[in-house]
């Protein structure tokens, strides 16, 4: 009975021991992440270049370090956004999401993610799923099932008017609207008027495909020049493709 309590005396000790360690290591890390937490948002709120590299490094190693944090994903996702890295943005907004699905902010985000990365199926599936749609998201499901093919789904919504329908009228013109002749199409893709930056990038696109539908390559090459230098990342394979087709190899390798 002796040998069996100092066994047990032994191990409580042991078991104690281990679980300060581990309290003193919990405290540590969550000091040191509250530190660079700190640090990061400091560089983030400079804003200039070389203090967002140090703030994303910061932010990086904060999510190795503590993987839900959803603040370190919103944060990284706004530099990628600043970065014009849209396929980043997209990821790390999912991310936010992810960890906090109740947020109305981070919903906002990670669709305003996937339409700077152009993934039009993934941002009608979602859209799709919303039982009430705002005006603008309902927009929104319109063009990405334009886009997608799939536009003859929501044949009972397109009778529904908004009061600012502009990315709706662009998804009826483009897709639902086939009498209009090509020249037609771009005579109303001129009536757009002060576009935000993700219409006009989509407005560059019609053109590109319209102007090659009537074989106007000059005029094709010049659309989608523009809608690269606004969003190269979304951009880059289809003028990569042209330059292949129209062009030379070389200018689409360098794409």
């Amino acid at each position: 009975m002796k040998k069996y309590r100092l066994i047990l005396i032994i191990l409580s000790v042991l078991i104690l021991l281990g679980c300060i360690g581990m309290m003193v290591f919990l405290l540590f890390s969550n000091y040191q992440n509250i530190r660079i937490a700190k640090q990061a948002q400091s560089n983030f709120d400079r804003g200039d270049d070389e203090s967002l590299a140090l703030a994303e490094a910061q932010l990086l190693q904060l999510i190795r370090n503590d993987s839900d944090n959803e603040t370190a994903f919103v944060m990284l996702g706004e530099i990628a956004r600043k970065k014009k890295i849209y396929p980043e943005q997209v990821y790390y907004c999912a991310m936010a999401r992810r960890l906090n699905p109740l947020s109305s902010e981070n919903k906002a985000k990670y669709i305003d993610s996937l339409c700077s990365a152009r993934y039009f199926d993934r941002l009608e599936v979602l859209l799709s799923q919303e039982s009430s749609l705002s005006d603008k998201h309902h927009q929104l499901l319109l063009y990405a099932a334009g886009r997608s093919g799939n536009i003859n789904k929501y044949r009972q919504s397109l009778l529904r008017r908004d009061a600012d329908n502009r990315i709706g009228e662009l998804a009826l013109l483009l897709f639902v609207h086939n009498h209009l002749t090509v020249e037609q199409k771009l005579s109303a893709l001129e009536k757009f008027k002060n576009p935000d930056s993700f219409l006009r990038q989509e407005i560059l696109a019609a053109q590109t495909e319209l102007y090659l539908e009537k074989q106007d390559i000059d005029r094709a090459e010049k659309s989608l020049v523009e809608a690269y230098g606004q969003n190269n990342y979304a951009f880059a394979p289809a003028l990569g493709w042209f330059y292949a087709q129209y062009r030379n190899f070389g200018r689409a390798l360098d794409v």
